[in-house]
């Protein structure tokens, strides 16, 4: 096991990874910017560093090399699917994810759906390549039919994506996720699918080690989204046995296929008669990964030091076990009414539940007296993720809401999606 790793990362998953290394025994060094230096990841963890941005390759590695740490995690967002960050992090220590080629074979979505649809696995109707011109773009729409999503075949993260209803819309929304492609990942490559709706996003956590080994833990029902980004996931998913049972094959399949190890997810678009499509994998550790933690009782940023470091997962999907029902609500701070505008602000009062099986992941510290804490406006708007389990979904549901309702947040300009919560919770 390693001795000490560089969390490469902020906000709440950089809180979530500092737990893991304190569990494990590792010692931790942080990174921070200007206005994060109160934030729970600098203040807890055993050695820390300003710098000037979180995406700076160069300087990361150069706190790397300075700490002379054993391995670096870059978290989720920022340099956590960087395949360039991820070789040069290996060169000068260990990179907590998966080979450098599986970042090629993924990371663009056009040459992840080909590889999906040769293993048998089925995608959505749709481009069977990139499209270049408009031309091409209304040959597409034309054989596929209305409604269709154009979408930046380098995109993450609920970016680079327009959908499309009728034709007359198509030329403008195939040139702007083309301009919004290249601003935000440096490519203009776009790609053109049918639009499956209704919907369900259901994605499947899987692990393997160095050795060939792969497991999955489950689904999760990631539906409930405001543009394209989760607000609340929950598993196990309201589906049949034959659909998970399937999701999950299709998951080890790819999984296996690419040549993938550490902890990923593979994603997939359900409609109304439970057919599936693939739709990505996230060649990294998830926002709600703690939903099947709770489920499946395994940690899996600890499963990702082990595998990092070398070690078997000595144990097999026989030995994995689910146990009642688990929901995540992200707690961002941004305004339902407007739109979930951001609505940052300096918070006075924080002040979490507690209570038997729950978890709250925040990077906010105890406010005293009176105190303070700004929220930053330059980084996304999660406050805190707040996890329940019950022992079946009902129970998990009124554990959830009673949770929402004790959890005081504060501040002057600062509004929450807690109430937005408490609503949606009650249509699950």
């Amino acid at each position: 096991m390693f001795e000490k790793v560089l969390i490469a990362n902020r906000g709440v998953i950089a809180v979530r990874i500092l737990k893991a290394l304190k569990k494990n025994n590792i010692m931790s060094v942080s990174v921070y910017t200007l206005g994060d230096e109160q934030s729970l990841h600098v203040t807890e963890s055993n050695e820390n560093i300003c710098i000037r941005a979180y995406n700076e390759i160069p300087e990361i590695i150069s706190v790397a090399s300075h700490f002379k740490v054993d391995a670096i995690h870059p978290g989720v967002g920022f340099l956590s699917e960087n395949i360039d960050f991820a070789k040069v992090a290996n060169h000068y220590s260990k990179f907590i994810g998966p080979p450098t080629s599986v970042f090629v074979l993924m990371g663009n979505k056009v040459k992840a759906k080909k590889i999906a649809k040769s293993a048998n696995i089925p995608v959505t109707p749709g481009s069977e390549g990139p499209i270049k011109t408009e031309k091409e773009a209304a040959l597409v729409g034309n054989n596929i039919g209305y409604p269709l999503i154009v979408k930046a075949a380098d995109g993450g993260g609920g970016m680079g994506m327009e959908r499309v209803y009728e034709e007359d819309e198509l030329f403008s929304s195939f040139n702007s996720v083309k301009q919004q492609a290249k601003t935000l990942f440096g490519s203009d490559e776009v790609f053109i699918e049918k639009l499956i709706y209704p919907n369900r996003h259901i994605e499947v956590q899987v692990l393997a080690d160095e050795y060939g080994n792969v497991v999955h833990l489950g689904e999760r029902d990631c539906s409930i989204q405001r543009r394209h980004q989760k607000l609340i996931e929950f598993s196990p998913a309201d589906i049949s046995d034959e659909l998970r049972e399937a999701l999950t094959n299709a998951a080890i399949t790819l999984t296996r296929a690419v040549g993938y190890t550490n902890a990923g997810t593979v994603e997939f678009l359900v409609d109304e008669k439970e057919n599936f499509y693939f739709m990505e994998m996230n060649t990294r550790i998830q926002v709600e990964h703690r939903v099947s933690e709770m489920v499946y009782r395994k940690d899996l940023i600890s499963e990702q030091l082990r595998i990092a470091s070398g070690e078997k997962l000595g144990y097999n999907q026989d030995d994995i076990k689910s146990y009642g029902f688990a929901i995540e609500c992200r707690i961002n701070a941004e305004d339902p009414e407007n739109n979930f505008e951001a609505a940052p602000g300096t918070i006075t009062k924080f002040i979490p539940p507690e209570d038997e099986n729950i978890i709250v992941d925040t990077f906010i510290p105890t406010i005293k007296d009176k105190g303070s804490f700004p929220i930053s406006m330059a980084y996304d708007s999660l406050l805190a993720n707040l996890i329940v389990w019950g022992k079946d979904k009902e129970s998990a549901i009124k554990k959830m809401e009673e949770m929402l309702k004790s959890f005081i947040i504060e501040g002057e300009g600062v509004k929450t999606t807690i109430p937005f919560h408490l609503q949606k919770i009650k249509e699950l």
